[in-house]
């Protein structure tokens, strides 16, 4: 007998796996002939809310080979399993949303031979060069969590919130790019945090202030001033670490200071 009990919509998402195994990929329960039992694939849906379900066909298999990039590296089983959960979601969700079964057809094997490595390291005591490589773990996580939709690496939560919003508003933008309208041997290199091309070779800034740390309020403090030395030429946007609370006046105010500078949808 099933450990917990499925709704009538996620039986028929499970009755619909082709494989003939009797025991579950992840936990090796009883699994009536399917991929995984009913315990772990409500693990699996769970994992699905936490991923976007607007991401394109590319954006999916894009984070899933990232993530089994990732998973290769942890340490942790429990961890291991958590984000083998999230490779299942990510399969299912190609294939129920972009009708494409390429994930569906892997996602198994990739699966067994994670769990299947990690179990015959679990008692490993990793080296002192191993245990550096924990930092490397860390970065590809934030990576990966600090992604845009549009594929940017960003620093920052706050950083993903404006790259997805002049994103999803279709408008053409580059990531940290310098401002050319402030020479660079004046004093600094000004790298402004997006630029939005306009008609010719202009252009508007975007800069997020995003951090309270003094190192950061003093970096800002000499960009601030070399933006009013030249604000004759640098058409400029400024967003506070505030503004991100409610994304939804930041996103009419974006549009409305683009159209105000001079872009053109």
């Amino acid at each position: 007998m099933m450990a917990c009990l499925l709704t009538r919509k996620q039986k028929k998402i499970l009755n619909t796996s082709d494989s003939k195994t009797t025991v579950c990929t992840v936990c090796g329960e009883n699994s009536d002939g399917k991929d995984v039992c009913a315990s772990c694939f409500k693990k699996v849906m769970h994992a699905q809310n936490e991923i976007d379900k607007n991401k394109k066909k590319w954006e999916l298999k894009d984070y899933y080979y990232t993530l089994k990039a990732f998973i290769g590296r942890l340490k942790g089983y429990e961890e291991v399993v958590y984000n083998v959960y999230k490779l299942y979601a990510i399969a299912w969700l190609l294939k129920n949303l972009h009708k494409d079964d390429q994930l569906v057809d892997v996602v198994n094997e990739d699966a067994k031979t994670l769990l299947e490595l990690k179990k015959k390291l679990k008692e490993f005591k990793p080296s002192e060069k191993q245990q550096q490589n924990d930092k490397t773990i860390i970065a590809v996580a934030d990576i990966e969590k600090n992604r845009a939709s549009d594929g940017h690496i960003c620093k920052s939560e706050g950083e993903v919130i404006i790259d997805d919003i002049l994103f999803k508003y279709k408008i053409c933008h580059a990531y940290e790019r310098k401002v050319k309208e402030i020479p660079s041997d004046i004093e600094r290199t000004v790298i402004a945090d997006w630029f939005i091309p306009t008609e010719g070779m202009n252009g508007i800034y975007i800069e997020y202030w995003g951090m309270n740390t003094q190192d950061y309020q003093d970096n800002k403090e000499e960009k601030l001033k070399l933006y009013e030395q030249y604000k004759e030429d640098v058409k400029l946007i400024q967003i506070n670490k505030n503004d991100i609370q409610d994304r939804q006046n930041l996103e009419d105010r974006i549009y409305q200071e683009l159209k105000k500078l001079g872009w053109k949808k």
